[in-house]
């Protein structure tokens, strides 16, 4: 009875799921408004984009410094651990 009972439960939730994606999706599409990037708002995006990216990456520099695969120098500890070992 218990597993009816779940089985139910499944399917009532699986069904609310693929309604809801059926309405976004035809809400979507059927809807009045229409989401359109034209130039100005393309180049606007790719400035801002560009400087995010660069900011991003000054302060991946800053904080893990080429040839680190891991932040404050924890890969150089592993390394100098393994080198031990190894010894």
């Amino acid at each position: 009875m218990l597993k009816k009972i779940f089985l139910f439960i499944i399917i009532i939730a699986s069904l609310a799921i693929l309604l809801a994606w059926l309405g976004g999706i035809f809400s979507i599409t059927f809807s009045p408004f229409s989401l359109t990037i034209r130039k100005p708002e393309k180049d606007f995006m790719k400035r801002a984009v560009r400087k995010i990216e660069g900011f991003v990456y000054h302060e991946a520099t800053i904080h893990n410094p080429p040839g680190d695969m891991l932040p404050d120098q924890i890969d150089d500890n592993v390394k100098g651990e393994i080198k031990k070992i190894v010894k």
